[in-house]
């Protein structure tokens, strides 16, 4: 698939290219739902790559620990606004194995690294038929599977979620009955990978999801550096309108309509203290799940009470103006997010003040995905290049975009707002539109007259 912008038709891929620009007025000072998730360390267990996880997952069976493990903090933010997370994990080094007087089966971890040393396998006969024994496994103190098998059907044991079994080959070392037995795996190690980079490269190129974030990461943190310029190149050179969500600090701005930095975070009701980094995860989760018609300004943060640190109105006045996401405590112990924005603060005439709302980008990249995904699917080497064809593919963009209007996503809009021409190819056209997204009210100037 070819796509992205353009500057001159000279474009050699079939596609749709296209440009958002502002109207020349310089202004003053489904993968929804889905957010990709970058850890630059394996956790020790789990696949070596894109693991999807939701609310509700198996955390244990698919990460290693549970959703409470302080080294998922920034997953367990980001599930609080996600419908799936998609964990990058690089899951690198050696799988635990047992092999064990009067064990039937060989077995061996389901993944590489060290918590594959937590796994207990114990066979237990049946004091009633000593041709049977129940198999348990066990990952740390907690049991996750149990199956009863016959010692005549020793094949029918595979292993689990956690283990893979093979029955020992025929010799001196397999038993002739079950007998009691129980042993740990051991041997599993975590290696540090060196292939983080094209772990990444593949998960951004690949997945599905609507944001990308570095949740987790110090704002020191190069990755945020690569994401960012990952994030330009799939929306400008690819045509993929995902965002990307970092955590920054009071003195590094981005200026990207692409990238929402986060600059504080939030206490907890239970007195946690959630830091940038991780609750950089929290505006990640909400703003992949914000569709096209939802502004977050003001949206309130579940389960915080206080901003933390929090920044009186003078940073908060100066983290806004560089573009940050800011959590404000609000009367009521309440937390909201101040301004639903992107790091976005130098304007120009083609990237206007409005570039900067979130609401107003959402609009923009649902446009420009719905109209590069109708073209291809529908229009690109099916319809004709004439006048009856550009009619065709007018009209389907034009009942789009009242669609739109009548959901008051945009306003204003008029059919001739759309113009479609043949391009300077014969196998091309160019489409002009005018749109004017629809923005929340964000603030409220009121004289009170007394009589």
């Amino acid at each position: 698939m070819a796509g992205g912008t353009w500057k001159a038709q000279d474009k050699r891929r079939p596609g749709a290219y296209i440009n958002v620009v502002g109207n020349g007025q310089r202004e003053a000072a489904s993968s929804l739902g889905r957010v990709l998730l970058i850890r630059d360390k394996g956790l020790g267990w789990g696949k070596n790559g894109v693991i999807e996880v939701e609310a509700n997952s198996d955390f244990t069976k698919k990460l290693g620990t549970t959703l409470d493990d302080p080294s998922l903090t920034a997953l367990k933010e980001t599930l609080k606004g996600a419908s799936k997370v998609l964990v990058l994990n690089p899951n690198e080094g050696t799988a635990a194995t047992l092999t064990k007087e009067g064990l039937p089966w060989t077995v061996t971890a389901n993944y590489p690294g060290e918590k594959g040393n937590q796994i207990t396998v114990s066979v237990e006969v049946s004091p009633a038929d000593q041709n049977a024994a129940t198999v348990s496994t066990i990952f740390g103190t907690k049991l996750v599977d149990e199956q009863s098998i016959k010692f005549n059907e020793l094949d029918k044991f595979k292993g689990n979620d956690y283990i893979t079994a093979k029955v020992v080959e025929e010799g001196s070392s397999k038993p002739v009955a079950f007998t009691n037995v129980s042993g740990a795996l051991t041997g599993g190690t975590t290696t540090e990978s060196n292939k983080v980079e094209s772990l990444l490269n593949d998960a951004l190129e690949n997945e599905e999801y609507a944001v990308v974030t570095t949740a987790g990461f110090e704002p020191s943190s190069n990755m945020n550096k690569l994401v960012v310029e990952a994030v330009k190149r799939l929306r400008e050179n690819e045509g993929r309108k995902v965002r990307g969500v970092i955590p920054t600090d009071a003195d590094t701005t981005y200026n990207y309509e692409g990238i929402s930095t986060v600059v504080n975070g939030y206490t907890l009701s239970d007195g946690t203290n959630v830091d940038v980094k991780d609750a950089t995860g929290y505006f990640a989760g909400i703003s992949a799940s914000a569709d096209v018609a939802t502004s977050l300004t003001y949206f309130e943060v579940e389960d915080a009470v206080s901003a933390y640190p929090k920044l009186d109105n003078e940073k908060t006045i100066k983290a806004l103006d560089a573009g940050q996401i800011v959590f404000t405590t609000r009367p009521g112990q309440r937390v909201v997010i101040e301004q639903d924005i992107n790091s976005l603060h130098k304007f120009t005439a083609e990237k206007p003040q409005s570039f900067s709302k979130n609401r107003v980008m959402r609009t923009l990249d649902e446009i420009a995905t719905d109209t590069e995904n109708t073209f291809e699917r529908t229009y690109l080497g099916k319809a004709g290049n004439n006048a009856a064809g550009r009619d065709l593919f007018k009209a389907d963009r034009i009942a789009y975009l009242m669609g739109l209007q009548n959901r008051n996503i945009i306003q204003s809009f008029k059919n001739t707002d759309v113009t479609i021409e043949a391009g300077n190819d014969t196998d091309s056209i160019v489409v002009n539109l005018a749109v004017t997204p629809v923005d929340a009210m964000e603030k409220l100037y009121m004289t009170m007259v007394v009589r």
